[in-house]
């Protein structure tokens, strides 16, 4: 378990689902699962007071959902649950273990509470919880205190298909963006986003829109840190891939982990040095690498006790 002197909080903020997985058409596995929540049991994982601010069913699927969380020391006390059926992902391996999704909404769509920020915590946001139309006063509430309290705030689109031509949804990327400390994305989401094919014209687009650190993530070519003042690339290990669901939500989960162990009180990102930072992107690298291998969407227990 680790400790340190930062007295901060964790907060995800996502959606929840149960992701069913499918290998040659046959179910081969199942487990909780959404950005948030994959994030948020790796983090519990390692010791970090990690709370999941989601909603999920009062049905089966939310009760699995809610016992994972219970068992990985992630706080539930901002989790919202409803009368009616959870969400459900159903994920198709292709031949280089990638997913094809489908996904079937919950069937109810809930608000959930969010608590007064503090100006040491530590938010990730990210997925489509981010972009719905429903709740999202309540949440750019929340964001602009977060942001006025100085709370590290990191961003991961995590876009699934081409938006750059959507207004309607390009507004809520760049406003999200323009409230965020870091954004943290895939080379895949910055071309959906942005038409942007590498990380230098990413980051041209990000600070743009307001934020200062970018993360561009390169799947098996490790990734990037984007800042005013450096710019670095942390290579990947080769691996024998199991699986990719959950590699960035794990990234992002180390992000934190690193950023969490490397903060002290009071001290703010301008302090944080090339290879201060260098260590926190490995860490990112490190929890990513680790998930894909087992298909399972968290880091292993024993790769936390380390």
């Amino acid at each position: 378990m680790t400790t340190n002197k930062i007295n901060s909080r964790i907060f995800a903020i996502g959606e929840t689902t149960y992701d069913i997985l499918f290998q040659d058409g046959k179910p081969v596995g199942a487990c909780g699962g959404g950005s948030a929540f994959n994030s948020s049991i790796s983090l519990g994982r390692c010791g970090l007071p990690v709370s999941l601010i989601s909603t999920f069913g009062n049905d089966r699927i939310g009760d699995l959902a809610f016992k994972m969380l219970e068992d990985n020391s992630v706080s539930c006390s901002l989790v919202k649950r409803f009368e009616g059926q959870s969400r459900v992902a159903l994920a198709f391996f292709n031949d280089n273990n990638n997913p094809e999704y489908s996904f079937y909404a919950a069937s109810v769509e809930v608000i959930p509470d969010y608590p007064e920020p503090q100006k040491d915590d530590r938010i990730l946001l990210g997925s489509s919880f981010a972009l719905r139309d429903k709740g999202r006063v309540e949440l750019l509430n929340f964001l602009r205190k977060a942001h006025k309290a100085g709370c590290c705030v990191i961003y991961d689109p995590n876009a699934r298909r081409h938006l750059a031509d959507d207004p309607h949804f390009m507004a809520k990327i760049l406003e999200n963006i323009s409230l965020a400390t870091i954004v943290k994305g895939s080379d895949e989401d910055f071309r959906f986003i942005f038409n942007e094919s590498d990380g230098e014209g990413a980051y041209t687009e990000i600070r743009k829109a307001g934020a200062d650190y970018l993360v561009y993530t390169k799947g098996p070519d490790g990734a990037e840190l984007f800042a005013s003042e450096f710019h670095f690339e942390v290579k990947a290990p080769e691996l024998n891939v199991v699986s990719t669901i959950g590699a960035g939500d794990n990234f992002s989960a180390g992000l934190i982990f690193g950023l969490y162990t490397n903060l002290l009180n009071g001290l703010l990102f301008k302090d944080l040095k090339a290879e201060d930072w260098r260590k926190i992107i490995e860490t990112g690298v490190l929890f990513a690498s680790d998930v894909c291998q087992s298909v399972e969407n968290y880091i292993s227990w024993e790769t936390a006790k380390k």
